[in-house]
């Protein structure tokens, strides 16, 4: 677990405030949920207490006793969405805040648009207000726990304490896994918290196995990240210098076999120039060693002193409080150099992509950035160490585009994993930025409405096909990897690169095009087209303060003969999703984007 996560929090009463690394304190606001979380220490004893076993006995019983499933939608299960620590969504909001912007609310957000994915008798675990209103209809059951950012911590928190209390909350939960035992429990991912959560459930049910609708921890934790697609800086650094006139796909290659997925498996993916740059310090050493401690605003500590929340930036194996760099971050910034340089001697490119390897969502990316500019490049290692993770930096891709009314499409399509077997199609994203925002589906017939050559669309198949394929059997169930099609420019000139760029092994938001496709394709039946020749698009939008579930769908639900739209989620002022199928790619799309519009006007 992350020391980031070394956060402690008390029951809010007003509101909360978060004390940044650098001392500043700043409000915790636009979330329905606080920003508690379990320490180390705390998560170690709440397993022995629940488990009789420490968290590294309980990853190896985890492994025998929790087992990775594709489940049918159509059995009723058991749905628990909580942010995975590996996602650094809590980390994400802290830069967002620190940096005086909003931050997206995602534990409500993941709580709300799971509903989404739900059977209609599953049951459906959560605690804010957005969910409640999507979970109408469902038998739920609602937590009593605001305090933590995230679900399986509160989830934790409540199996640690009175029996008498956590069976009033979870006794349907257990009642259910009790009376079906091949019920299926669905997860956006089983990271250690979750782990810990399940193996208690299963026992107190009795249960000596309990099936999961998420990939093995293996697969999310690690091969679910962009270094797995790139030699680090340092091993490609000690290939020799390739020899003058070289071609760059040959250079590409030779750095190819140092990756992980090539040392593991053999599988040499399409991939863009790139290294890792690896932090040395444990992760979140930058950011905090005592940690990021949080409490409600203005609480005094038990002494009647300076609250908790509000302590100093502490000294750190990195970046510290008081701006000097430490020992990780120097190395990290060498490393960084170093990069930059062989991108730019062994491909002649000028600019660079930095990213981090386990980010979300598109966010905490640095765009153009300029290969041979030393001060720009010191700048950035110093604010990427203090996040104390690796990052990728990768050539600076420019996306092939094409253009509907309203948006112009960068080609960067993903394809997906559902039920432990590669989905149909492809899903062409609405990007903001680097921000995902939503997705059109396109398959065979469609694809090139979209400027995606026969070609092109082929090869991402051929290489998701490849990537699905030696994973078959070792518990991938669901996820998405995004893909590249982009000039870099250097020595490979104007040829277009198809790559992959980044790998999403949990549940993600395409899942909400496709099981609204799968939902469109019965409501649009008609002769001829017998459920085929649907296409359907799904777009994020900001809703207004106001605009909760019900008034946003009287807005947006509609149904013809051939279209079919929908609200999906709405985290009022915060995020939201909608949806609209039609037999044709390009007006689905179109038709998306006019109605988000319609709802900011």
């Amino acid at each position: 677990m992350s020391t980031a996560e070394r956060r402690e929090g008390r029951v809010a009463r007003d509101h909360w405030e978060v004390a940044l690394p650098d001392g500043r304190v700043v409000p915790w606001t636009g979330f329905h949920v606080g920003p508690a979380g379990l320490a180390p220490e705390e998560f170690a004893g709440i397993c022995r207490r629940l488990l009789g076993m420490d968290p590294a006995a309980a990853e190896a019983a985890a492994r025998a006793e929790l087992v990775p499933v594709g489940a049918d939608r159509d059995r009723p299960g058991i749905v628990i969405y909580s942010p995975p620590l590996a996602k650094r969504m809590y980390e994400g909001a802290l830069e967002r805040l620190a940096a005086g912007e909003p931050a997206e609310d995602w534990p409500t957000i993941l709580e709300a648009r799971s509903v989404c994915l739900a059977h209609p008798d599953d049951l459906l675990v959560g605690r804010t207000g957005p969910w409640r209103q999507a979970a109408v209809g469902h038998p739920t059951v609602e937590v009593p726990d605001l305090d933590h950012f995230h679900l399986s911590h509160a989830l934790l928190k409540l199996a640690d304490g009175p029996a008498d209390r956590w069976s009033r909350t979870l006794g349907p939960v257990i009642d259910r896994l009790r009376a079906d035992p091949a019920c299926v429990v669905r997860v956006y991912a089983l990271d250690a918290p979750l782990r810990v959560l399940l193996l208690w459930l299963a026992r107190t049910a009795g249960l000596d196995r309990l099936l999961v609708e998420a990939n093995s921890p293996e697969i999310s934790e690690r091969w679910g990240h962009k270094a797995v697609l790139h030699p680090t800086a340092r091993a490609a650094g000690e290939l020799p210098v390739p020899a003058p006139g070289r071609a760059p796909f040959d250079v590409l290659d030779e750095e190819s076999a140092l990756t992980p997925l090539y040392r593991a498996f053999g599988l040499a993916v399409p991939r863009l120039p790139g290294y890792t740059v690896e932090w040395d310090g444990a992760l979140g050493d930058a950011a905090a060693s005592g940690g990021i401690r949080t409490e409600p605003g203005g609480a005094p500590d038990e002494a009647g002193g300076r609250p908790a929340g509000r302590a100093g930036a502490p000294e750190a194996n990195g970046a510290s409080g008081n701006g000097r760099s430490g020992p990780a971050e120097t190395a990290f910034a060498d490393r960084l150099r170093l990069a930059a340089r062989l991108l730019r001697e062994r491909y002649g490119l000028r600019r660079g992509c930095l990213k981090p390897v386990r980010g979300g969502t598109g966010q905490r990316i640095h765009v153009g950035v300029p290969l041979d500019d030393p001060a720009v490049l010191a700048a950035l290692a110093h604010q990427a160490a203090r996040s104390g993770e690796d990052y990728l930096l990768e050539a600076h891709a420019d996306y092939l585009r094409h253009a509907v009314t309203g948006h112009e499409f960068l080609l960067a399509p993903s394809l997906h994993v559902r039920g432990g077997t590669l989905a149909d199609g492809m899903a062409l994203q609405f990007l903001n930025g680097t921000v995902w925002e939503g997705n059109v589906f396109l398959d065979e017939s469609t694809h090139a409405a979209f400027g995606i050559t026969d070609g092109h669309y082929a090869r991402v198949r051929r290489a998701m096909a490849a990537f699905v394929q030696v994973f078959q059997g070792r518990g991938l169930v669901n996820g998405g990897i995004d893909f590249a099609i982009a000039r870099v420019g250097g020595r490979f000139g104007d040829t277009p690169l198809v790559a992959m760029q980044d790998l999403n092994l949990s549940a993600c938001g395409a899942d909400y095009l496709h099981a609204f496709l799968d939902e469109s394709r019965g409501v649009l039946a008609a002769p001829g087209r017998a459920g085929g020749g649907v296409s359907a698009a799904t777009k994020v939008i900001r809703p207004a303060p106001d605009m909760d579930l019900p008034r946003l769908r009287r807005l947006v639900d509609r149904r013809t003969p051939t279209t079919y739209a929908r609200a999906l989620t709405s985290v009022p002022g915060n995020w939201g999703l909608i949806a609209v199928a039609c037999p044709d790619a390009v007006r689905a799309a179109e038709e998306v984007l006019a109605l988000e519009a319609r709802l900011a006007s």
